[in-house]
């Protein structure tokens, strides 16, 4: 990724107008337009905040049994049917022992993560209108750790929104759930846009989501949106927990689509194209986005005896920059691509275990002194459930990774779930950096050898759809270029311990 002189903004890729985003909504809106309104339809089951950030090879977490359902603020408040309020707190302590970011000189690192979500909605027949407030927050950080956006974010209006439910769209039964305002999006996957579970603050857009909703599997969702920018940013606003509401980048568009379908008997396919036009807003500074995703995902889960399966692919392609800096005028040609395969087998028995064998690619930038980008964004997506703990830790991402990987999950009781992983890591191109640190070889003579990642969790419902109790230890391996890397401050092996517990009302 070269500072290209010669270089203008180059007409080889389509700007994303807003005409491009308004068509997405017009098309939707006349395909609405045409469907007769709907009875008012009773209310729906009480809102579930955030669930835990199950994957498709975990066994399902304990449900209660019907007499003994999960205590409900709303019904033990006497609210009327056509209202739901709901809670949600998460307490959680991190430590680790070695920080592997460059720039931090503490060797050790910890903090008390609090975040707090309330939610509100009113349902009057098919109109829907919700509002969510969440507060993250840290407590005993040192003066000179690790601390950033991803883990503070107080008193923030995180979800303010109007919708509609249309019925019978398309086909008989098939539904239409349109949103407009502020609100959070889980699409696919998640590896690309994601409503952030284990990270202690979460994504927030705001524009306009439809979910068509069919027979079976079917599904389609369109959305056209601005992102959130959290705030505040700097380090000391946020060692003490100051407020500030969060901006709209109003100079950012991030709009797409993504449908499934079923197949076979078993089976879904995916496909979708993600498309983002990023520009300095205000005193946000980005790194000029303007890329667009297409790619594809077919998902066989696991079931009792058989194996289960998974495979991922996309593609990027668009213009993009090497940093973020106002001095950084410069569009380099993005061009960049990422996998993901997996293979399990459900065992039958008692404990509900499964094998899992993984492989993650997200390319790296070869040369960083030509005019292309060809490393990986991962846009707006989550990795914990693949790649480890973030939080404080955090070490694999996807970009510049090779990385294979086993995962055995089980359910000792039906309120106990044990997670154990383990990963290897490789830079994909040796040039480019190790993005989640910092440390970077620009002649490549440190070699490709990330490290090794090692985990186990556990969890347990002490009162299932009310209070959860969850303890994790990560240990990473430091691999041949950590050590070798030039701008190597210390880095080497380190070790991470949490422990949380979460209410739900």
């Amino acid at each position: 990724m070269r500072a290209d002189p010669d270089r203008a903004r180059r007409p080889s890729t389509p700007r994303i107008t807003t005409t491009t985003l308004a068509s997405l909504v017009l098309a939707l809106g006349a395909t609405l337009s045409a469907q007769t309104l709907p009875s008012p339809a009773p209310p729906g089951p009480p809102l579930l905040l955030d669930p835990a950030d199950e994957t498709v090879s975990e066994p399902a977490p304990a449900r209660p049994a019907d007499d003994d359902e999960p205590w409900s603020l709303a019904r033990e408040a006497g609210l009327p049917s056509w209202l739901d309020l709901s809670f949600e707190h998460r307490a959680r302590y991190e430590w680790l022992d070695r920080e592997f970011r460059v720039g931090n000189l503490r060797g050790k690192n910890f903090f008390f993560a609090l975040r707090t979500l309330v939610k509100a909605e009113a349902r009057q027949g098919p109109w829907r209108l919700g509002a969510e407030l969440a507060d993250s927050r840290v407590y005993d950080d040192p003066d000179n750790g690790f601390i950033a956006t991803s883990i503070v974010n107080t008193v923030e209006p995180l979800q303010a929104y109007a919708g509609y439910v249309f019925e019978d769209v398309g086909r008989e039964g098939a539904e239409v759930d349109l949103r407009v305002g502020r609100q959070t999006m889980d699409v696919g996957s998640r590896r690309l846009v994601a409503r952030n579970r284990f990270r202690n603050t979460i994504n927030g857009f705001t524009g306009v989501n439809a979910v068509w909703t069919g027979d079976g599997e079917d599904r389609l969702q369109a959305f056209a949106v601005v992102p959130q920018a959290r705030k505040p940013s700097t380090f000391g606003d946020l060692h003490d927990n100051q407020r500030e509401l969060d901006d709209e980048l109003e100079r950012t568009r991030f709009f797409g689509v993504h449908g499934t379908t079923a197949v076979g008997e078993r089976s879904t396919a995916e496909g979708y194209v993600f498309a983002l036009d990023e520009r300095d807003s205000g005193s946000v500074t980005t790194r000029d986005r303007d890329i667009w995703t297409v790619g594809g995902r077919v998902l066989t889960p696991p079931k009792a005896g058989e194996t289960s399966f998974e495979w991922e692919s996309a593609v990027q392609f668009g213009e993009s920059r090497s940093g973020a800096a106002a001095t950084n005028t410069t569009d380099l040609t993005h061009r960049a691509h990422f996998h993901h395969l997996s293979f399990g087998y459900r065992f039958e028995d008692e404990t509900k275990s499964h094998l899992e064998l993984l492989f993650d690619y997200a390319s790296g930038d070869e040369d960083p002194t030509d005019s292309t980008n060809g490393r990986f964004d991962t846009l707006f997506g989550a990795r914990r459930w693949e790649f480890g703990p973030t939080g404080l830790f955090g070490v694999f991402a996807r970009s510049n990774l090779v990385s294979p990987g086993v995962r055995y999950t089980c359910r000792p009781d039906e309120r106990t779930q044990v997670m154990v992983a383990a990963r290897q890591g490789w830079l994909a191109e040796k040039k480019d950096a190790w993005t989640t640190s910092g440390l970077v070889d620009p002649a490549g003579d440190s070699g490709r050898d990330v490290g090794q990642l090692a985990e186990i969790r556990v969890r347990h419902d002490v009162a299932p759809g009310n209070w959860r109790l969850e303890w994790g230890y990560a240990r990473f391996f430091a691999g041949s270029f950590v050590r070798n890397a030039p701008n190597n401050t210390g880095q080497d092996d380190a070790d991470y311990v949490y422990a949380a517990t979460t209410w739900r009302f």
